[in-house]
């Protein structure tokens, strides 16, 4: 069985959140969200999941040091660049580890949500956001346009404008119904939205998710 090893970045640069992605439950709930995608190419037997959260790669060198020690693990973690600059990455990163086992969310892991803008209606749908712009489809907008989703820059701050222009939340405030723009939260949004995806569809845009997914297969032949 290979362990995957998920390094999730916390902080609060544009989602609000508090740094409570540490806590257990935010790590439960990403493991969650994570085994019900990756469950849909690859057998129980074949895959387990571990939550590692972090504040950036940077702060994480010992721990990721540690984790690639186990001849078992391997790592998927926000590339948090361009696809080209992915060597530069593991040079200042990954110095001495098993390049062989580290594979990278182009450019983060949001942009696997955005490539898939039908799930993002469905994650509204089942928040009971409210619509806005019906007549305008999510994948016109301009930060999605004619875009491939690695090319993307900052798509955790993309799809946080995406969800504010297009969907409304209420909220009771002194027994006042007020709708305000849906702002993403990691923390809360991330795992199930990860969870929505059609691993099909991302192994087909991401070259990354296949060459890891082939990497599992190829680990657990007889």
């Amino acid at each position: 069985m290979v362990k995957l090893t998920i390094f999730i970045e916390g902080g609060a640069s544009f989602t609000n959140d508090s740094p409570d992605i540490q806590t257990i439950d935010s790590s439960a709930v990403f493991r969650e969200g994570f085994y019900n995608l990756f469950a849909q190419h690859l057998h129980k037997s074949e895959f387990d999941i571990v939550i590692e959260p972090i504040g950036s790669v940077s702060q994480a060198k010992v721990l990721l040091k540690k984790t690639t020690a186990d001849k078992d693990t391997i790592l998927l973690i926000d590339l948090d660049a361009p696809k080209e600059q992915k060597q530069q990455r593991i040079t200042d990163n990954f110095e001495g580890l098993n390049n062989s086992k580290l594979f990278f969310m182009v450019q983060e892991m949001e942009a696997w949500i955005l490539s898939q803008p039908d799930k993002i209606v469905k994650f509204a749908q089942q928040r009971n956001l409210t619509r806005k712009r019906e007549d305008e489809k999510i994948e016109d907008n301009q930060l999605l346009k004619e875009l491939h989703p690695e090319e993307i820059t900052s798509p955790s701050e993309k799809l946080d404008t995406i969800l504010r222009q297009y969907f409304d939340e209420q909220r009771i405030r002194r027994g006042k119904i007020k709708r305000k723009g849906k702002r993403y939260s990691k923390t809360k949004d991330g795992f199930v939205l990860i969870g929505l995806l059609d691993l099909r569809r991302l192994i087909s845009t991401f070259d990354e998710v296949q060459n890891m997914l082939k990497y599992i297969k190829q680990r657990e032949a007889p």
